[in-house]
């Protein structure tokens, strides 16, 4: 859980895997799915978000209930440490938003600190799959009301997002390969920070240099063996790293050291979203288990911009 505190309390955006307009919130057909699970709800509900994040969906929630004139009570959860407040206090639109959201951080869905059939709604967005869901699914239908309703938007394999995923990942691990490219940029900022100690200019050291050109080599070798897309994601990735050997300093060493645990976050983070998406076992799975607990599900698939975003899951007792 490490890796997605560390995203949570750095990052600006209000949800993971977003970039540019879909970083600050949920806007057009995705907002419009949501505000539709809203529908029929008592003024007085009861809704959690699980597995919020920087609070995105929460927010979304908070903002319906003023515009509809409500009281419901919203919460957030999630199993990182997250703190929104602080991301959100430079954002007023949202900050006052986020004041009237109860949030939860480090609490698992696993194990829900609310009481038996006090909930109207549970919702969570690219969140619900990646827990043990034998045990979540328990706690969804232990803690909804009668007539209250699970709604989850999860990760599909089939998705675009999903699959350059995977081929980030792949990038990801070959470059943290033993005596991979990343191990060899490491050794020659450790000869950087030698030379340095011993008054030696690196660009007139003949090991560096060698070992400068054997890097170049490698990393050439390697780029011939991507296909388009994979090589766009090594040159975003290496980037960074490669800044530092245009211009080696002695503590160099240390940002390399820094960059390379966020990209291990990164892939840790990508490995996550691999193992959480929605397969047709896995589907099957969250069928049965809600089966034998008494519930229904029903299944769409949720297209933006009329391309596949994801699956959304509705869940209600038989």
């Amino acid at each position: 859980m490490e890796h997605w505190t560390a995203y949570w309390q750095a990052t600006t955006s209000l949800n993971s895997f977003a970039e540019g307009e879909a970083a600050t919130g949920y806007q057009g057909e995705l907002a419009h799915f949501w505000q539709t699970q809203l529908a029929d709800l008592p003024n007085d509900a009861l809704i959690a978000d699980l597995g919020t994040g920087n609070g995105a969906l929460a927010l979304l929630l908070a903002e319906q209930r003023l515009l509809q004139q409500k009281e419901w009570r919203i919460l957030a959860l999630d199993a990182a440490a997250i703190r929104p407040q602080a991301g959100l206090a430079q954002q007023p639109r949202y900050a006052e938003l986020a004041a009237t959201i109860r949030f939860y951080p480090q609490i698992a869905m696993e194990q829900l600190p609310f009481a038996r059939k006090s909930m109207d709604l549970l919702v969570s967005q690219f969140a619900l799959e990646y827990s043990k869901l034998e045990l979540s699914l328990a706690e969804a239908v232990r803690v909804l009301k009668p007539g209250g309703r699970l709604v989850a938007i999860m990760h599909s394999h089939e998705t675009a997002l999903a699959k350059d995923s995977a081929l980030a990942l792949s990038v990801m691990t070959a470059l943290n390969a033993g005596n991979g490219i990343l191990d060899r940029i490491q050794q020659l900022l450790q000869l950087v920070t030698h030379l340095y100690a011993q008054q030696q200019l690196p660009e007139h050291n003949a090991g560096f240099i060698q070992a400068n050109r054997q890097l170049l080599t490698q990393v050439k070798q390697y780029q011939q063996q991507l296909s388009v897309a994979e090589l766009d994601w090594f040159q975003y990735l290496f980037a960074p790293f490669a800044a530092l050997l245009f211009q080696p300093k002695a503590e160099n060493n240390q940002q390399f050291l820094l960059l390379r645990q966020q990209l291990n976050y990164y892939r840790q983070r990508l490995a996550d979203q691999q193992a959480a998406c929605i397969t047709p076992l896995r589907r099957q799975l969250i069928d049965q288990l809600m089966q034998q607990l008494g519930w229904q599900t029903s299944w769409q698939e949720l297209r933006v911009e009329r391309e596949l975003f994801g699956l959304s899951l509705t869940s209600f007792a038989c």
